[in-house]
């Protein structure tokens, strides 16, 4: 049976005479937060590429770009980074939406952000509109985002403090960044690392996300590191063990520990 609308149309003869540019249309890119370790495991850095063209031309900002028709938004995060960067292969979760009407001066663009993970920082390279492609040691504390590289010159930090919202009859905490630096992020790029660090230390401790910055086998002081750096604090050696104990299996065999430089029993995530 062919339902049809208040003026008489069945769903194929509607669509015969929809037309979409009767409705705003925004445009929807992707933006990805790229987190990795030091190779001693002694703090972390982030992914940032230099814009070759306007808006913010020559401003540091987070891999991305335009959504193509053919493709979701997952597919356009893991194409741009590896036009941007060279990174392919890289471990990617969703993290929000972004779609205040002036985040972007050419137009209406919603931004789908993703966080990803890398168990190193491998070298990247600039590629299609980014001029340049660079690691960046990344600092972010309860009033502070810090993102610098000593090499390149460049450093860039914005004050971070709590303002409340109403939502229906809640109040909640929301995280809002101020630049303090000379230097900017393109954009509100810096309000996309915010929410990804809010939502990975959120999600951290009953979700199989520091795995991705682990190597596929991994001694335990070294996986505690890792938790350590992202949660931006010190854990207990036996509450730790606890928290990950039903998650991994022993591979049977010892290696040196990265910031431990003991040999230790491999694991793997089960």
């Amino acid at each position: 049976m062919e339902y049809k609308d208040k003026n008489g149309l069945t769903e194929k003869e509607f669509l015969a005479q929809y037309s979409p540019g009767d409705y705003p249309r925004p445009s929807v890119t992707v933006d990805m937060m790229v987190l990795g370790p030091k190779k001693d495991y002694s703090g972390l850095k982030i992914l940032l590429i230099k814009r070759g063209a306007h808006p913010f031309i020559n401003c540091w900002a987070l891999p991305g770009g335009f959504v193509h028709e053919d493709e979701s938004c997952y597919e356009a995060a893991a194409r741009e980074l590896k036009e941007e960067t060279g990174l392919k292969n890289v471990f990617l979760e969703q993290v929000y939406t972004f779609s205040k009407p002036n985040r972007d001066p050419r137009t209406r663009v919603m931004s789908v952000a993703y966080m990803a993970l890398s168990p190193v920082a491998p070298p990247v390279r600039g590629g299609d509109d980014a001029l340049e492609a660079a690691w960046f040691d990344f600092e972010f504390t309860d009033n502070m985002l810090r993102i610098f590289n000593d090499d390149i010159g460049v450093e860039i930090v914005y004050q971070l403090s709590t303002k409340r919202f109403q939502n229906g009859n809640v109040r909640y905490a929301n995280t809002v960044a101020a630049q303090k630096s000379k230097s900017q992020l393109a954009f509100d790029h810096d309000e996309i690392i915010v929410e990804s660090m809010i939502k990975l230390r959120r999600e951290i401790e009953y979700t199989d996300l520091p795995f991705s910055m682990a190597n596929k086998e991994f001694t335990l002081p070294d996986l505690q590191v890792i938790y350590e750096l992202l949660l931006g604090h010190s854990l207990y050696k036996a509450n730790f063990r606890i928290m990950v104990a039903d998650r991994i299996e022993p591979v049977g065999k010892k290696e040196k520990s990265i910031v431990g430089r003991r040999m230790s029993e491999l694991y793997r995530l089960k």
